[in-house]
């Protein structure tokens, strides 16, 4: 009976010290397509850092930037099915899934810092809901600095876009374009310099920090700074992977996601102030856009804004209304 008692227990105790194990083993992917350098891979390194520092050295996640674990186009499937834990992707480039993607890309909407997070605030009820009948839990949200055009001459004007082989990275973008009367091209930002160099492209939209991380001073010249909008990017996190954590570990995850939040914001805007002077320094023209070019942009896209309230339906409408409030509120 004793021998019996005594194994009882050195096998309750290897049990927990197994389970304490696997606790410091707790091991996750983190995918992103964006290259080391650029602010929001920074920013995901330091929000790694944190959890990693507030578990105790018990969680550990491997960041796969630059699309080395799957490449951006893939990286919805990937987080849904739980192939990779953590990831970061930028919604709109789904908006083939579900147009209500598209809410942070509706052309010169929300053309700032201010509106973008409100337009953020607005939607946000209605994108969580959706992406969790995927099974994919929302971290945090960062945004882009504005959206510019990149071309070989400055575009004063609506007509000087016309014929420009334009890059763009999602469906309303290349409506878009059409509209002004480029030749819209789908290209994934990993796929930028190629297609410069092969002559697929000679003209894109994205923002002052994409530009400079792709060296786009040796494809263009001039940097129209429209901010036709801003775009953000969703730290995801798979929903089976959350609900295996610990309620100790979710706190630790949504305390370090609440700092990355505000961090990337911030980041965000340094970025846009210090990646246009980067760009000035290797040769690109910064220029502001002519009052006339502004005014036929947004009348022209407008449309666009529309049709995807249509689509979108109902929560299309709600988004807009609640927008439109907090707009009004500044």
């Amino acid at each position: 009976m004793w021998m019996k008692k005594w194994a009882a227990a050195v096998l309750f105790a290897a049990a927990g010290g197994m389970s304490g194990a696997a606790e410091a083993q707790t091991k996750l992917n983190f995918t992103t397509p964006y290259p080391e350098k650029l602010f929001h891979v920074i920013n995901i390194r330091e929000f790694i850092k944190d959890v990693h520092e507030r578990s105790g050295g018990k969680i550990e996640i491997t960041l796969h930037t630059a699309e080395s674990l799957f490449k951006h186009a893939d990286t919805m499937q990937a987080i849904r099915s739980g192939q990779v834990d953590l990831a970061e992707l930028q919604l709109t480039q789904f908006a083939n899934q579900d147009e209500l993607y598209n809410f942070e890309a509706l052309p010169f909407l929300a053309t700032n810092y201010d509106d973008t997070m409100k337009i953020w605030e607005a939607a946000k009820p209605f994108v969580e809901k959706r992406v969790g009948r995927d099974r994919v839990r929302i971290l945090y949200t960062v945004p882009w600095p504005p959206q510019a055009f990149y071309a070989k001459r400055p575009l004063r004007a609506i007509e000087d876009m016309k014929g420009l082989k334009f890059r763009v990275y999602n469906r309303i973008g290349a409506r878009m374009a059409e509209l002004f009367q480029a030749q819209p091209v789908l290209v994934g930002g990993g796929e930028v310099p190629q297609a410069f160099a092969t002559g697929m492209i000679d003209s894109m939209i994205t923002s002052s920090a994409f530009g400079a991380s792709v060296k786009a001073w040796d494809f263009v010249d001039h940097f129209n700074d429209v901010q036709a909008w801003l775009g953000m990017n969703q730290i995801l996190i798979n929903e089976r992977t959350y609900q295996r954590l610990t309620p100790e570990q979710r706190d630790i995850f949504m305390a370090a996601a609440k700092a990355a939040g505000e961090r990337g914001l911030r980041l965000s805007k340094e970025a846009n102030d210090a990646e246009k002077k980067v760009l000035a320094a290797n040769g690109i023209k910064v220029l502001e856009p002519t009052p006339e070019f502004m005014a036929a942009a947004r009348r022209i896209a407008r449309p666009l804004v529309d049709d995807w309230a249509k689509a979108v339906g109902d929560d299309g409408k709600a988004i807009l209304a609640k927008y439109e409030e907090l707009a009004k509120s500044k």
